[in-house]
Formats: C-alpha cells, sequence, structure tokens
C-alpha cells in the first residue's frame, strides 16, 4: 500500500505545485468521511470560491514573501504599426542585452473549498469546516476577506474548525501569542466562544482527531485528519510526484530536516 513516509502531515505536500491538489483532496475526503456520521439529520455541502492572486511585492517582512492581491487580472495590449522608412543594415538591428531582469506579477487562479453542514430539515447552518491555503494566510486581500469571512462565523451561532496545514505564512490571529507549532487546528463550538479547543502540530507527529460540534442535544462526531491524508496520498499517488531527495518547500528545520532524512532513504 503506498503511503506517506511521514506520521503525520507530509511536508513535501505544502509545495506550491501539490497543495492545491492536496486541499481539494482533502476537503473532498472530509466529506466522505462526515456524511455517513451525519446522515440522516444532517447533510454536507461543498462550497466553491475561485480567486485570482497577484503577487505585487515584498511584504516587508524580509522573507521574500509578496503581498498578494486577490482580483480579476485582464490582458491591456494595444497592437499599433510603426512606420518602415528603410531596410535596416545588420548594424542598425544588433541585439543588446537586456541590463536588467525584472519579475512580473503573474496571476493565480486559486480553487478555495469549504465545507458547510447543515441542518437537514432546515438547512440551517450549523458548523463549517476551513483548511487555510496560502491565499488565507499571505498578507493581502486574500487574507482580509478570510479574516472577514472569519469573524461572520464567530459571530454567530456557527461552529467552526479550522485547519491549518501550512508552515509558511503567519497564523490567523487569536487572543493571546500562539504557541510556535508547525501546524495548527482549532474548533471554535459557538457556545464556548471566545475560546477555542486548539491542536498544535507537530511534523513528527500523527494528526489529531478532531471533534465536529453539532446542534444540541448531538453529540460530536470524528473527524479524522490522519486516515483522510493517508487516503488522499494513496489515491493521488503523491509518491509519484514527490521527490524526496530534494529539500521540502518549504524548507524544514535543520533538526527536523535531519530527522525526516531518517525516514527518506527506504522511498
Amino acid at each position: 500500500m503506498v503511503q506517506s513516509p511521514f506520521p503525520g502531515m507530509d511536508p513535501y505536500l505544502e509545495a506550491p505545485g501539490l497543495w492545491p491538489d492536496a486541499h481539494e483532496s482533502l476537503m473532498y475526503i472530509f466529506r466522505e468521511q462526515l456524511t455517513p456520521l451525519l446522515a440522516p439529520k444532517y447533510v454536507t455541502e461543498l462550497s466553491t470560491q475561485i480567486v485570482i492572486d497577484e503577487v505585487t511585492g515584498d511584504n516587508g517582512g524580509g522573507n521574500g514573501s509578496g503581498v498578494v492581491q486577490s482580483r480579476s487580472v485582464l490582458p491591456d495590449v494595444t497592437v499599433t504599426r510603426s512606420a518602415s522608412p528603410g531596410t535596416p543594415t545588420q548594424e542598425e538591428i544588433a541585439i543588446v542585452p537586456a541590463p536588467l531582469r525584472l519579475t512580473l506579477p503573474m496571476p493565480m487562479p486559486t480553487r478555495l473549498i469549504t465545507i458547510y453542514i447543515r441542518q437537514r430539515e432546515s438547512m440551517r447552518l450549523v458548523t463549517v469546516i476551513e483548511l487555510l491555503s496560502p491565499v488565507n494566510k499571505r498578507y493581502g486581500d486574500g487574507r482580509q476577506d478570510y479574516l472577514k469571512k472569519r469573524n461572520s462565523f464567530l459571530q454567530s451561532s456557527v461552529h467552526l474548525i479550522e485547519i491549518d496545514l501550512l508552515r509558511e505564512g503567519p497564523r490567523m490571529p487569536f487572543g493571546q501569542t500562539v504557541p510556535t507549532t508547525d501546524y495548527l487546528a482549532i474548533v471554535s463550538a459557538a457556545q464556548e466562544r471566545p475560546e477555542c479547543a486548539a491542536w498544535p502540530i507537530s511534523v513528527r507527529e500523527r494528526l489529531p482527531v478532531l471533534p465536529v460540534p453539532l446542534l444540541p442535544p448531538d453529540p460530536v462526531v470524528p473527524l479524522d485528519m490522519g486516515q483522510a491524508l493517508r487516503t488522499a496520498y494513496q489515491r493521488a499517488r503523491y509518491d509519484l510526484r514527490i521527490d524526496y531527495r530534494v529539500p521540502a518547500q518549504p524548507p524544514l528545520p535543520p533538526d527536523d530536516a535531519a530527522w525526516a532524512a531518517t525516514l527518506l532513504p527506504e522511498q
């Protein structure tokens, strides 16, 4: 059976070329897990949003990451015909090497998926599950839009589960300093606010099983993050797309990189 060499989150899945696919796979598998546990009283619904990111420059933090604006990008191209006074000589058409190379702002479509759990009869929204993507975490319009959405849930009677399996980028804001950790998952039950349950997760640890709160007196149901990741890895055959001979992106700290190296030779 194909499986990741890591016991929990595979840091190689955080790479920009893999995370969008892993994010979508995980959300579909989360839904598969929960649907039979919630039926017939509750139903699950996938909400999809397409965001266009555009990196516009350094955010001032010194880490080289760019400020990202979320907007539509349309080409603005004008084609004109220039006058041709005559056939140029070889000396006149000599190509001069460019003295500078610049980086253009590249539009990056990002597919964001949210899971809504609703009471079946009334279609009342009960619980929201968010799996963060870089567009949610990077400073810019995408982060601000997500924080507005997050705050609207926190000010309502809707339960919120927020899962951050990305080491890069600042955490979402909390009422106090969050301990340094590779990954973080929270369950914000409406009746417990402003407090929430939190799971700091190391790259060396297994992913936890989270309790999914529902309407009282219904008990919580489990969301097995580890099982979902293993299933996603097997179905997508990420082992065929990941080159474990090179460092993970973003890089692991030296101690964790040395630990990871002990897991990888068998791959």
